[in-house]
């Protein structure tokens, strides 16, 4: 079919992805909805981004660590992450007056790349 990614190029490809569509949802709610909504939906993306980049550091990390010290470290960073992106929700619906839904389609854009990314590679390699 067309030109495949290589597992090397994988995490480039997804945040590119991610950054394009994030680009084109905020462009799109605020020529079709509002300022507020592409404000919104910036807001979730750059955090799906953060915690994105965070978890892949978290895991090449813990790749590197010995078997007894790997689980304690990836809980600890994960309830640490956990706890970060619920603060930072509170503060933008509560007291930045954040749209909900517009803050939702911006934290789910990764998820969006990475299923069309392996719809894309499962159709390329015809498995």
């Amino acid at each position: 079919m067309g030109r495949t990614i290589s597992e090397d190029r994988l995490f480039a490809a997804v945040t590119i992805g991610g950054l394009v569509l994030l680009g084109v949802l905020c462009l799109t709610g605020y020529v079709f909805w509002s300022g507020r909504f592409a404000v919104s939906i910036l807001a979730g993306g750059i955090l799906a981004l953060f915690n994105f980049y965070w978890m892949r550091n978290t895991l090449k990390r813990v790749l590197n660590l010995h078997p007894r010290q790997a689980g304690s470290f990836a809980q600890f960073r994960y309830l640490l992450r956990l706890a970060f992106v619920a603060l930072i929700l509170y503060v933008l619906i509560v007291h930045a007056g954040i749209d909900v839904i517009g803050l939702i389609i911006g934290l789910s854009i990764f998820v969006v790349v990475i299923i069309g990314l392996s719809i894309y590679m499962l159709l390329d390699k015809g498995e």
